[in-house]
């Protein structure tokens, strides 16, 4: 009887397996065995309270501050992403009483809106959303930011009109599939030679623990046979318990205390000259790009969502003369 239910379930576990892997066969040849966004859930806003802090964080004084809420009509289709109308009514609520006035589009196309504000938030979507001009967008906006609830927006493309982009929209995709990561990853094999060694160094404290934030590790991928160098290695690029640990003792050191912004250097990529990650280096960092034969510094910002503005990368010349 005992050798009877073990083969049963055997049997049972056997068939789950094969279940599985048919399925993953099945999932990866629609896509021609390539990855692709498809195949992975659409992003989500998680915020049940309609995140009103993140907007008006950006604001010194909300008070009399415009803001645009891209939303969607009662009649319109509902698509993957879209906010749900609950959490864009709190959100609403929220901001007015912050003092904000508040423009709902319910999905009127922006050409068609009135008006000028400081900021609008992506809540749906659609086409005509997504796919906006954005130099006719920030021509609407006088504080340039741009909030996106959906990941539906291009932070390049937003970055290409001097908008400040911020997403707040959870991704299920890997990050290694992110397309402004590829599109940096283009512009460094075209900068750096294959030889090339590439300093790491945060701008600023690193403000979250998110494993997608974990940049480096993509980047060193796609870039080989560069050489990057970053601190305690094997600790950042380990299990999540290490890595965890390896960004409270970084922030620790505080490697920016003392340091100068260079927010005059010209940027190579970004137009957002404020949000300039360059900085000089402190000793111990000069000392390891010495000993370590570094052509290049990579500015970075550690965030979980890539933007180019949070990147840039400095020949080693130019950085010791900021010394």
């Amino acid at each position: 009887m005992l050798f009877t239910t073990l083969s049963r379930l055997h049997s049972f576990a056997l068939v789950l397996v094969l279940t599985f892997l048919g399925a993953t066969i099945i999932g990866a040849a629609k896509t021609g065995f390539v990855p692709d966004h498809s195949r992975y859930d659409a992003a989500g806003f998680n915020n049940k309270q309609g995140g009103s802090r993140f907007i008006v964080s950006v604001f010194q004084n909300p008070q009399g501050k415009r803001v645009l809420l891209l939303d969607n009509a009662t009649t319109d289709p509902l698509l993957a992403s879209t906010v749900p109308r609950e959490i864009v009514d709190r959100l609403s609520k929220s901001l007015a009483s912050k003092g904000i006035t508040v423009t709902r589009s319910y999905g009127i196309p922006l050409d068609k809106i009135a008006g000028q504000f400081d900021a609008a938030v992506l809540i749906y979507p659609c086409d005509n959303y997504v796919n906006v001009d954005f130099d006719k967008l920030a021509a609407k906006l006088d504080n340039k930011a741009l909030f996106d609830y959906c990941a539906g927006w291009s932070s390049t493309k937003a970055d290409a009109a001097g908008l400040m982009y911020m997403n707040f929209a959870r991704t299920y995709w890997p990050h290694w599939l992110d397309p402004e990561m590829h599109e940096f990853v283009e512009y460094m094999q075209k900068t750096t030679a294959t030889e090339d060694g590439i300093l790491l160094v945060p701008s600023e404290p690193l403000s979250t623990t998110a494993a997608r934030a974990r940049w480096f590790l993509p980047l060193n991928y796609h870039l080989a046979p560069r050489r990057f160098y970053l601190y305690k290695p094997e600790n950042g690029t380990s299990f999540l318990t290490e890595y965890f640990q390896w960004v409270k003792d970084y922030s620790a050191t505080r490697p920016q205390q003392g340091q100068r912004r260079m927010k005059s250097h010209p940027r190579a990529l970004s137009k957002l000259a404020n949000m300039n990650t360059a900085r000089t280096l402190n000793d111990e960092e000069l000392q390891v790009a010495e000993s370590r034969d570094v052509q290049w510094v990579l500015f970075w910002r550690h965030q979980a969502d890539f933007k180019i503005c949070d990147f840039e990368l400095v020949d080693i010349e130019t950085v010791r003369g900021w010394k």
